[in-house]
């Protein structure tokens, strides 16, 4: 071990060089020390922000959930009024079927009434303008029916990729926030641990330091 001790007239090393170079070697070790201090407190604020900014993110991150969860609402509403606008286009149909054989019944019967036409002319005329009034309207349902289904599933396509849209962009900014906020996690828990092993260093080197200078001065000890 490198020092810089004059031998003592009776042994050991010279006292004064000793105290002197304890001292020095004292006042480099406390300088380091605060000077590693100052490193873990700068460190710590770091950290400190570093969770305030987890924090947020995690506030974000609830705040992005809910608004998934508002999102998956509206679509499972846009899925019902689907749903509801299929049963319309059913019921319609059926509608429809229904008008079709009413109109069928309808010719059904003109066409029994044609053998007695002479007879009842009449009855011929009305039962003509029936048919016609009776197609003229199942046409109209039939327009109105179609025309409703396309509006409705135009709309409800044009939202449903609105909606997919806005999920997709919030998943990206969700998954970046979270692995920026790791990493900077992760490079502060490294630097304490430095921290701490360098403290634990100077520790060791201080003791042994003591202890050498004791062995080389018993009288000390002894006090």
């Amino acid at each position: 071990m490198d020092h810089p001790f004059r031998n003592a007239a009776f042994g050991g090393f010279n006292r004064q060089d000793v105290l002197d170079y304890l001292e020095k070697t004292v006042g480099e070790s406390s300088r380091r020390q605060q000077e590693l201090e100052l490193q873990c407190s700068q460190l710590q604020e770091e950290r400190n922000q570093l969770s305030a900014t987890v924090s947020q993110q995690e506030a974000q991150i609830h705040a992005l959930t809910q608004e998934r969860e508002q999102l998956r609402q509206e679509l499972e509403q846009v899925k019902a009024a689907l749903e509801s606008g299929h049963d319309q286009e059913v019921a319609q149909e059926e509608a429809m079927t229904a008008l079709q054989q009413e109109r069928d019944a309808l010719l059904k019967q003109v066409r029994q009434l044609e053998p007695d036409a002479a007879a009842f002319s009449a009855i011929k005329d009305r039962s003509a303008g029936v048919e016609l009034e009776a197609h003229c309207r199942a046409q109209t349902v039939i327009n109105q029916a179609q025309s409703q289904a396309q509006e409705i599933k135009s709309q409800l396509a044009q939202w449903l990729r609105r909606i997919e849209q806005e999920y997709d962009i919030l998943c990206t900014q969700v998954a970046s926030t979270v692995a920026h906020a790791s990493d900077e996690l992760e490079k502060a828990g490294q630097a304490l641990h430095q921290v701490n092993h360098m403290l634990a260093q100077q520790d060791i080197a201080l003791d042994e330091l003591t202890n050498c200078y004791l062995e080389g001065n018993p009288s000390e000890k002894a006090e």
